[in-house]
Parts: structure tokens; C-alpha cells; sequence
């Protein structure tokens, strides 16, 4: 089947849905199925994509100017560019949920008889929608409503996604799937050293919190300074290394807090680290934490555990029971003095902080190997293929949870 997808930007600074979009279509391309991105913006997209090719074993990149008109509209020119990839596609994966260019490629395809999935990726998760609520909910209301329940699936990474999501689309017909990860680059992974001969903190021997992801406020990185700082209070060991960018404001207010709790001595601002390093940094930590106040599957908690280092988060990741099912994750509140009690914990008991991190990569390469989600992605693509842009009513889980639906409220 050929899938066509459309994502605003590929640039993995701005967050895990242009990381899904890339490694789920090369897998796609490389199975078979050639995948075509539409995006306003190709930074990190693999220079060979954007090169010639044939489209047989790698996804081929369509780089759209913004939307100028009025309302941020696609004008006539770029309508006749993406109506010539829609023409050749199967299906159409939207990953944008309050764009009304998005919205403006789906009628495109409706009128054409293309079916389309709607990856929510979070987006009407309850924190999500209470942020900026007055302008999302015009959003549903003047288009966003329609977009979902023309939709032929919806797709959710977990039950609690649904949970969440459906009362925005009740008419609407939801898939569960978990994110289609490339895990090759986990396999063998490159060892402590590269990310220890650039970071001179990682060879003093003290235990090693990590923290990696955007820094933003959602991400709750204040929530973690201030739990390493009532651990320096209780006089135990650890260093927290905090890599990802964000605002400079922000980043800012970060450094400055660090001064303020007197942990300047035990915390590490790296900026992004990407690649090998990435995965070398990973090896190197001891713990992953990110108390997140939102995240509907969380890569960097799939990331980390593939390079089997235990994980603590919170009920704000969607996928939170299955991670804590795996036997290498905590799940705490959003107080640090739990944060810091888990990390105390787990520090306390080397031997359970390491049948923990044993648990984490054969849990990852188990329930999210290519072998068992690729086949789910096939099947919900050819169940959207199959509606013809008619979705029936009704929920489907392919495998990944099939947990019982409560009733929710309609919007």
C-alpha cells in the first residue's frame, strides 16, 4: 500500500511526533509500503530521502511552502502539488490535529476518496486541551470535529489516549496502536565511553540521574531540581544531567532555580544530544526521570529502557500502566518529595535497580518489536483503505490494550 503523510515539520527538537514520522515510514518503505512525507520543514530528514530515488526502500520527501492565505491555507499551487501525491496514495496519515492546512489536505482527500488516519499524538489529552481551552475548543467547533469523525481511524497509543480523546470525536472510530519505533539502532548499542569522553562528569563515579527531552514546563524539569535538591539535603549521592533544548527564557529561569535550591554542583545542563551519543548518554545514566505532566506514549521512555536503564514518571504518560508492567519503571506524583523518595530508593537497592534495568530491553524489543506493531500499522491502514472515508462507529484495539471503554460524555 502507498501512504501518504502530512506533519508540519520533521525537525525531532520540536518533540516525538516528527521521530514517530520518520522511523514509521522508513520501516513502512523498507516492508514494502512507500511512504511519501508532505512537511513545511525537513530538517533532520536523511539527506537520501531528499535525493532521487525510486521510493521502494526509502520514503520520499515533499517539501511544501507555509500555507500564506488568509487562515493559513494552502494557495492553489501547493493545493495542485498535494492533490497530485494524494492521487498516488492509498491512504493519507495526518499528524496534525489544530492545523487547518491539515484540515484543508483532508477535505482535499475526501473529495477525492482517499481515506485518512488522524493520529491524535496527545494533542486532546485533558492537559492538552486545558491549555489554551477557549481557542481549542473554536477549533473543534468550526472544523476540528468534522476532520476526526470523517476520519477512517483515529489514531491512539493507549486506552487512557481514548480515554482522554473520544468525547472530542464521539461519532468518530478509534484505532489503539502503539508507535511504530526503528529499534536497529538498539540493538548493539555503542557503549558509555563516546558520551563519557565528552561529558567529564560521567567518569566520577557518582550515581547519575537523567533527564532527557525539551525543556519545557509540561516536561517538569523544576519538579526534578527541586527533588535533587531535598536529595542533597538528605546527603545522598547523585548528579542530574539534564539534556534537551527549549526557550532561552526558560532555560534561563531552569539555570537560575538550580541557584536558587543550591544544586549547581550536582546538576548539568548539555543542550541536545543526538545519535550514538544520545545512546551512550543513556547507557551512562543510572536513572531516567522525567515527571511529565503530559505524554500520550513518551519515546525517551521507550529509548531509555531499550538501553536498559529503569525509568520514573508519572500517570501522565499515556502508556504509564504498560511501562510499569514491564518491572523497570516506577510511577510517582508530582510532588518532588515522591521523586525524590523513588530515586533515594532505587539508589538504596542496587540489586532492584538492576533487575529493573535487566527487565527494560527485553520488555521493548518484545512488545514493540517491528515484527508485531508493523503488522498492526498494516492492518490499520488496510482497515482505512477499506471504509473508503466511511467510518463505522465502533473501537478497535489491535493488540496492544484491550482494556473496557467507559462511557464518555459527548462534547
Amino acid at each position: 500500500m502507498k501512504i501518504l503523510h502530512y506533519v508540519d515539520s520533521t525537525d525531532s527538537r520540536l518533540g516525538g511526533v516528527p521521530r514517530f514520522v520518520l522511523d514509521s515510514s522508513r520501516v513502512m518503505a523498507a516492508e514494502g509500503h512507500p511512504s511519501t512525507i508532505l512537511t513545511l520543514d525537513t530538517t533532520e530528514t536523511p539527506a537520501e530521502w531528499m535525493a532521487p530515488h525510486d521510493g521502494s526502500q526509502l520514503p520520499s520527501m515533499v517539501k511544501l511552502p507555509r500555507p500564506a492565505l488568509l487562515g493559513k491555507l494552502f494557495g492553489p499551487g501547493e493545493m495542485r502539488t498535494i492533490r497530485r501525491e494524494l492521487k498516488k496514495a492509498d491512504v493519507l496519515h495526518v499528524h496534525c490535529v489544530w492545523s487547518p492546512a491539515a484540515y484543508q489536505i483532508a477535505a482535499a482527500a475526501r473529495q477525492m476518496g482517499v481515506p485518512y488516519v488522524v493520529s491524535c499524538h496527545g494533542m486532546l489529552d485533558d492537559w492538552s486541551m486545558a491549555q489554551r481551552a477557549g481557542r481549542k475548543r473554536a477549533f473543534m467547533a468550526l472544523g476540528g470535529r468534522r476532520f476526526l469523525e470523517k476520519a477512517a481511524r483515529v489514531h491512539c497509543t493507549a486506552q487512557a489516549e481514548v480515554d482522554q480523546s473520544k468525547k472530542w470525536f464521539p461519532a468518530g472510530t478509534e484505532t489503539i496502536v502503539p508507535y511504530l519505533i526503528d529499534l536497529d539502532p538498539y540493538k548493539s548499542l555503542p557503549g558509555r565511553e563516546k558520551a563519557a569522553s565528552r561529558f567529564e562528569f560521567l567518569r566520577n563515579g557518582t550515581p547519575t540521574v537523567l533527564f532527557l527531552s525539551r525543556l519545557h514546563y509540561k516536561k517538569g524539569p523544576e519538579l526534578l531540581l527541586k527533588a535533587a535538591a531535598l536529595l542533597k539535603a538528605r546527603g545522598i549521592p547523585g548528579q542530574f544531567a539534564f539534556a534537551g533544548t527549549g526557550d532561552e527564557a526558560y532555560v534561563n529561569s531552569l539555570r537560575s532555580l538550580t541557584q536558587q535550591l543550591g544544586v549547581a554542583d550536582r546538576v548539568h545542563f548539555l543542550g541536545q544530544v543526538i545519535g550514538d551519543e544520545k545512546l551512550s548518554l543513556y547507557q551512562n545514566a543510572d536513572l531516567f526521570v522525567l515527571p511529565t505532566s503530559q505524554e500520550n506514549f513518551g519515546l525517551v521512555f521507550i529509548e531509555a529502557m531499550a538501553c536498559g536503564v529503569p525509568v520514573v514518571t508519572t500517570k501522565g504518560v499515556d502508556i504509564w500502566r504498560d511501562i510499569e508492567s514491564s518491572g523497570s519503571a516506577q510511577i510517582v506524583s508530582y510532588e518532588p518529595e515522591d521523586i525524590a523518595d523513588s530515586v533515594a530508593g532505587i539508589f538504596a537497592d542496587e540489586n532492584r535497580r538492576r533487575e529493573m534495568a535487566d527487565k527494560a530491553r527485553p520488555w521493548v524489543f518484545k512488545t514493540l518489536g517491528k515484527d508485531r506493531v508493523l503488522s498492526q500499522f498494516e492492518q490499520m491502514y488496510a482497515d482505512a483503505i477499506a471504509t473508503k472515508g466511511k467510518p463505522s462507529q465502533r473501537t478497535q484495539s489491535l493488540g496492544w490494550q484491550a482494556r473496557p471503554m467507559p462511557q464518555l460524555a459527548r462534547a
